[in-house]
């Protein structure tokens, strides 16, 4: 079930309150006063805490105040546990950031209730969070490669390049394209097509760091965006990557292909480049320039 702390210095209600949810299949750690408390939730990350309002040293408000300020613990849901039944205290407890109150001495079934209520929204809660990372992951994927889509490597590409001019740090892009794509369709037909663009989007993941970015660009264009990478570590990781795709046998039912790609590079720092735009002009202009000298190339800016 759930890891619940209890915070009470009490002697006579902390134990019960363990017996009865820990009967529920709940397991329960005591802490008897705020500095363990605080301690326990860093260290333990309960599913839920119940908190005593009033308490030696540092009351309950104080505890739920600071809880609320740590990014470790300031999601976990606190129900407080108090004696006292004045509407001020509780809402001074809400307004601290309890999602909820129970008077001592509480009820054992309501108790069981009010702990099972929170942590299932807390279950739905962070259900519905993954459910929206992967919803946003799904929006920044092109559907076909797997790779990230066009609208996020521009995005990503912005922030990227502001990191490295403040911080004086080589960035690198590299645009590639299919050659004779357009040939290549007409001869085979979009759907193996398709079988060549999904596989160049694996050995792009192949040819490059897990901790650089590779998008598809659009059509049969791809984009790299290399970290920490001059020009001739760029240089590199785009000729190993050409002869990696010219290597490649692509099968497609009863076919087996090759294809080649060309390759532009462009690097910052560069005298030229000072924002995105101009670094992803720059490298196109040099996919074009290995076009224009032959194809299956690579051509730095």
């Amino acid at each position: 079930m759930a890891k619940i702390l209890l915070i009470d210095d009490s002697r006579l209600i902390a134990p019960v309150a363990k017996t009865i949810l820990t009967k529920r299949g709940h397991e329960v750690i005591l802490a008897q006063d705020g500095l363990a408390g605080l301690e326990a939730a860093k260290s333990e990350r309960p599913d839920m805490i119940l908190l005593d309002l009033t308490m030696p040293v540092m009351d309950g408000y104080q505890v739920c105040e600071k809880l609320k300020q740590e990014d470790s613990t300031k999601e976990i849901p606190v129900i407080m546990l108090t004696s006292k039944a004045e509407p001020a205290d509780k809402v001074k407890g809400l307004e601290m950031g309890a999602l909820d109150y129970m008077a001592k001495p509480f009820d054992e079934g309501e108790l069981v209730a009010r702990v099972n209520i929170h942590v299932r929204l807390k279950e739905l809660r962070e259900a519905l969070e993954e459910k929206n990372r992967q919803l946003q992951e799904m929006a920044n994927r092109d559907g076909l490669t797997g790779l990230f889509n066009h609208r996020y490597f521009h995005e990503q590409l912005s922030k990227d390049f502001l990191r490295a001019r403040r911080y004086h740090e080589s960035l690198s892009c590299i645009l590639l394209d299919i050659d004779y794509s357009k040939k290549f369709n007409d001869n085979y037909g979009h759907q193996t097509g398709d079988v060549v663009l999904s596989t160049l989007g694996r050995v792009i993941e192949e040819a490059i760091r897990d901790s650089d970015f590779a998008a598809r660009y659009g059509g049969e264009e791809f984009a790299v965006i290399l970290y920490h990478a001059d020009q001739p570590a760029a240089v590199h990781v785009a000729e190993r990557l050409r002869q990696m795709v010219e290597d490649r046998e692509i099968h497609d039912k009863d076919k087996m292909l090759h294809v080649t790609i060309s390759v532009g590079v462009a690097t910052f720092p560069h005298e030229e480049i000072r924002d995105s735009k101009k670094l992803i002009e720059c490298a196109d202009k040099a996919l074009y320039k290995a076009k224009e000298n032959g194809r299956n190339r690579v051509e730095s800016y």
